[in-house]
């Protein structure tokens, strides 16, 4: 007996050894493919730890979550047709888009508003909730989660797109992990959000601290690296690795060896603005990223029937305190915000006329962000 308990314990090492040495390579090739390290995203790491540990402490933090793996894929948009002129020819260059794909992996549990309903059998992953902007969910009590990662290709341009979140509800508390790393808009962003919560019938006022991590935003370093009227353009763009040659009475312009453009203009139009925006990209990936401090106030109203229903929450944040060299210098005002409402109607004595308006705007390091819809449904019975 004494044999086989050691021969056990030694198996469930070796499993475990087996199970850990797996997680460390699947962790290590999803950081090396999408060029992450988790220097820079520490709250990841926070969250896979916090997990762990809710995990061994509450059997029902995964009772209904789902796990999804989803890609789907569609043809490109057709670009229109583009041409050069050459010697006393013309070349065609028009580029034409491989096809649009997405793949996502994700791992969620968000309870739904009253109001909302699961349209499909399946999830996807690129689909949203009210619940993912609010503060405030449906959830009174109780542990809420998102985990999203999507690798995107959109007409010819790759780019991945990360969202994670953990919220915690109880009748006097709110508390909300987040990282988002949206590239296509190039936010990217970690927040702790810790507020004390009052609820009074339909309404939930809050207010605490919110604390951030992010990149240098606000900084221009092409402002630093050229003066204008001291530095020209071919100057400029020789230190940026491009070459020019005089062919045929033309200047041709070159990167590595390779034929961009057959004419100044055609170079400076489509190709030097390109040439900045690297530049910008490659000098503020040498800087840290900045922390901030934030004062946080919301306010949400809710209410609900089943012929009608509104939605509605701002969250505040008036001021700020950088808790680095370049943190985020506003040039206007420091007011930030983010807020929405849903609102719906439903008219008729078989209520088969409907009308609804859905709105949501951030305000955040003075990028507005923001999306409107609205309508009318009629069910013909």
């Amino acid at each position: 007996m004494k044999k086989n308990k050691k021969y056990l314990e030694n198996s469930k090492t070796y499993l475990r050894g087996k199970i850990l040495r797996l997680i460390d390579f699947i962790v290590s090739g999803l950081c090396y493919y999408s060029k992450l390290k988790f220097v820079k995203v520490p709250l990841l790491t926070m969250v896979f730890f916090l997990g762990c540990l809710i995990c061994s402490s509450q059997n029902n933090f995964f009772k209904y979550s789902t796990f999804y793996a989803t890609m789907n894929m569609q043809s490109s948009m057709i670009e229109e047709q583009n041409f050069i002129a050459i010697s006393k020819g013309y070349e065609e260059t028009t580029q034409i888009n491989p096809y649009d794909f997405q793949i996502n992996f994700g791992w969620r549990k968000v309870a739904r508003m009253d109001y909302e309903q699961k349209l499909k059998t399946w999830y996807y992953g690129n689909e949203e909730s009210v619940s993912d902007f609010t503060t405030i969910g449906n959830n009174n009590n109780g542990w809420e989660y998102l985990f999203n990662y999507s690798f995107i290709r959109n007409q010819g341009e790759k780019f991945n797109s990360q969202k994670y979140w953990v919220r915690y509800l109880t009748n006097n508390f709110v508390s909300k992990i987040e990282y988002r790393d949206n590239e296509r808009v190039d936010l990217k962003y970690s927040s702790i959000d810790l507020r004390y919560r009052i609820n009074k019938n339909f309404f939930d006022f809050s207010f605490g601290l919110c604390s951030r991590l992010h990149p240098v935003y606000h900084i221009n370093p092409i402002e630093d690296f050229w003066v204008s009227g001291e530095t020209s353009f071919l100057n400029l763009a020789s230190d940026f690795g491009y070459s020019n040659q005089f062919v045929n009475g033309r200047w041709h312009w070159f990167k590595d060896g390779e034929l961009l453009a057959t004419s100044n203009d055609e170079f400076f139009k489509h190709y030097f603005g390109s040439a900045i925006t690297e530049f910008n990209e490659q000098e503020l990936s040498k800087l840290n990223e900045v922390k901030e401090l934030s004062l946080v106030m919301g306010i949400s109203y809710y209410k609900y029937k089943s012929d009608f229903w509104i939605h509605a929450w701002f969250n505040a944040l008036p001021y700020h305190y950088g808790l680095d060299k370049y943190s985020f210098e506003y040039n206007d005002s420091s007011f930030e915000f983010d807020g929405g409402f849903v609102l719906g109607y439903r008219i008729g004595n078989k209520k088969n006329f409907g009308v609804f308006i859905e709105n949501n705007i951030q305000r955040i390091w003075e990028k507005d962000i923001f999306n409107l819809q609205f309508g009318f449904n009629y069910l013909i019975f």
